[in-house]
């Protein structure tokens, strides 16, 4: 591997192919046309051979936790690239794998005839395996690019222990990442090149259709309040802007309200970058208080979770935790847990506890949930569960089926935080040792929990 620019590694070192017939970008996490430096990387290598660019887009039938929520919500989003791209003179083909007869290895066949791969670079999930399998098939070299965040991962190059530690160097950073993003245009337009791979047409009429046609969980409903795609994300993004920031510092934890940006699934599937988000807000109009905190949770807070996710191989487990946490749950694992609940009642919210319930509900039905909620979510099940790695496996779990923005950097940093990862230990106590505790019954006190609970069940 080795670092081309703060954003770019080449992955091999393979030759290029002299006769290909155009430049392929497989994009995997940052669906979008705009904003996005894998896209303008790739249009940069196209242009210098005078070749057009291919970017290939799939969905496979058997990621993990694959359900018709995440079917949906992606291909929500297709037509819509395929329109922009078009209008960019870029050839783009989406194939959508059904099941086990539908055609395999369509990047490796579709890269036969490509001078050279570009890809994203995403820490965590599915990703890293998908581009070193890529690697193994290619014969043509495969660049991986990072467009996740405001400032290059490769800028920090170990685990921060902290929001605090990682926070002056991204203060000290940031001046040099927020200039106007310039999009690249490409010089030879793809026209009616003919690409060797399967494309599937998907539009607003068809979309149930082929998802109910996937061997997935059909058990798992589509979003009816949250839909894929940039223009809904900017939809979102101008409400959040003109309606929400302005008093964002006093009703972000207000799960009753709609105080919060509610932007992190359309961040996860690479609908928006952070870039359009922090330029949106810095533009605004908002006080200069609330525009602050969203910038520490949209930039600091986020930038620490890949940065988890880059350095630290253990960050789907508990041995990603710190050492006084370890200590910590080894002096406390036997403590009697007061009541213990099976992962399936945890799943149905059939707790005792009404506002956990809610929360689970919330999760359940729209594929969000709100991230004050979320926090007391998390500490709850550690109470609830017979060892720290069952209620770690539990978390991960039910964020990742449900979540309209699990699999991400964010769900492993959030679900570790509920153990004490990026924390400080506290008082200590039963069950919980040192690590950070939390009430349903403090906890629902500082917002109307009642009224949050009551919108639940209308859901």
């Amino acid at each position: 591997m080795k670092q081309i620019s703060e954003r770019v590694q080449l992955l091999n070192d393979k030759p290029e192919n002299n006769n290909a017939k155009y430049v392929l970008y497989w994009m995997q996490m940052f669906k979008r046309t705009t904003y996005n430096h894998a896209l303008n990387f790739a249009i940069e290598q196209a242009n210098e051979r005078k070749l057009p660019l291919v970017v290939y887009e799939g969905l496979k039938f058997y990621y993990p936790w694959a359900s018709d929520r995440f079917h949906t919500y992606i291909l929500e989003a297709v037509e819509e690239k395929r329109r922009a791209f078009e209008k960019l003179g870029i050839k783009y083909v989406f194939y959508l794998q059904k099941n086990d007869k539908s055609p395999k290895q369509t990047v490796a066949k579709i890269a036969g005839d490509a001078a050279l791969i570009v890809t994203d670079d995403f820490p965590c999930f599915i990703i890293p395996a998908h581009n070193k399998a890529i690697v193994e098939k290619a014969k043509i070299p495969v660049f991986q690019v990072d467009s996740n965040g405001v400032i290059p991962m490769s800028k920090f190059e170990k685990e921060e222990f902290a929001a605090r530690t990682i926070r002056p160097k991204i203060k000290k950073l940031l001046p040099d990442y927020l200039e106007k993003f310039k999009e690249e245009k490409i010089q030879v337009r793809a026209g009616n090149l003919k690409v060797d791979c399967p494309d599937t047409e998907v539009n607003e009429k068809n979309i149930a259709d082929l998802v109910g046609r996937c061997a997935i969980d059909h058990s798992i409903k589509p979003s009816e309040i949250y839909h894929g795609g940039t223009a809904n994300g900017r939809k979102r993004l101008q409400h959040f802007v003109e309606k929400i920031l302005p008093d964002y510092a006093v009703l972000r934890n207000k799960p009753e309200v709609d105080g919060s940006s509610r932007l992190s699934s359309y961040l996860h599937f690479g609908f928006l970058s952070p870039l359009e988000i922090v330029e949106a807000v810095t533009e605004s109009d908002a006080p200069q208080t609330s525009k602050d905190a969203y910038l520490e949770e949209v930039i600091v807070r986020r930038e620490l979770s890949y940065n988890l996710t880059r350095h630290n191989p253990k960050h789907d487990s508990i041995e990603a935790l710190p050492d006084w946490v370890q200590k910590t749950m080894r002096e406390h694992i036997g403590d009697e847990r007061k009541v213990i609940y099976s992962l399936e009642e945890l799943e149905e919210g059939k707790t005792h506890d009404e506002l956990w319930n809610a929360s689970q509900r919330e999760m359940l039905v729209t594929g969000e949930m709100h991230n004050y909620t979320r926090m007391l979510w998390g500490k709850n099940v550690i109470a609830w569960t017979r060892t720290y790695e069952e209620a770690f496996d539990a978390l991960v779990h039910l964020n990742n089926k449900y979540c309209l923005d699990g699999r991400n950097p964010n769900s492993y940093a959030g679900i570790l935080w509920c153990f004490g990862k990026h924390d400080r230990p506290w008082m200590e106590r039963a069950v919980f040792g040192k690590m950070r505790y939390m009430t349903t019954g403090s906890t629902g006190k500082k917002f109307n929990s009642k009224k949050y609970i009551e919108w639940t069940k209308t859901l």
